[in-house]
């Protein structure tokens, strides 16, 4: 039988897994559903699997997406791709959700940023160059308001697309009216193009391809969550509290 991968993107909404061969998916789905991905991921896997016709023991490697994205969502997708690699014995790598859109577009020349909704008028966003072959990241991920994203983008030659154009539309027509922007349906990662990614240096930036992920694996933290945000504001607060007090 050929190299399987099992690849999964919790990090939207969506629910993203593929079972991939070395040319190409075998099966690949995406579920918008109500509840959280802790209670669909592993009945999906199953369902992935069956439909293929295998069973876990025929994968090869497992690929999960470690941002940028929702942080409970990470969290589900990593932590269950974790346990499933180590009871199958089997490596398990990472790759960016952002990587799998801007891949979509490497057939062309020029500049490519990729924009997905991080709420609280931000985006995510990622830039990258595309020589009509290869697809280079120029920067690491980052989070910005539009306005300010748009300051650290070229002026001209622009192609934008993800969910983050979706949402702030009117914003990025007005910032950028020469730009080439995309929201539906170039919103969604694309797992097939996990079959051509190399592995490439985990210390490497600007690569884009897996990585062979650590023991303590962690999702692309480009922000603070919002757990994190609530406790500095009680922690601040407290502070406060106690100067007014003493």
């Amino acid at each position: 039988m050929s190299s399987l991968t099992l690849a999964v993107d919790s990090s939207s909404e969506n629910l993203h897994l593929a079972l991939l061969d070395e040319k190409q998916a075998l099966v690949e789905i995406s579920l918008a559903l109500s509840q959280p991905h802790s209670q669909n991921l592993m009945t999906a896997i199953d369902w992935v699997l069956e439909r293929a016709g295998v069973n876990s023991s025929h994968i090869t490697r497992l690929a999960v997406g470690c941002g940028p994205g929702a942080f409970s969502g990470l969290r589900i997708g990593m932590a269950s791709m974790q346990g499933l690699a180590q009871a199958l014995d089997k490596p398990l790598y990472t790759f960016l959700a952002h990587d799998l859109i801007a891949l979509k577009f490497t057939w062309q020349t020029g500049n490519i940023a990729i924009l997905t909704d991080a709420r609280r008028q931000q985006v995510y966003w990622s830039s990258y160059l595309s020589d009509g072959c290869n697809l280079t990241r120029l920067t690491p991920c980052q989070v910005n308001g539009p306005a300010d994203l748009v300051a650290q983008l070229p002026e001209t030659d622009m192609l934008l697309a993800g969910s983050g154009i979706a949402v702030y539309q009117a914003e990025f027509t007005k910032l950028l009216p020469d730009a080439n922007l995309l929201g539906v349906p170039y919103t969604q990662p694309n797992l097939g193009f996990i079959v051509d990614m190399p592995v490439v240096d985990d210390q490497d930036e600007n690569q884009v391809g897996l990585k062979l992920a650590g023991k303590n694996l962690e999702p692309l933290y480009v922000r603070p969550s919002d757990a994190e945000i609530n406790l500095q504001k009680k922690l601040a607060l407290q502070e406060s509290n106690e100067k007014s007090n003493g």
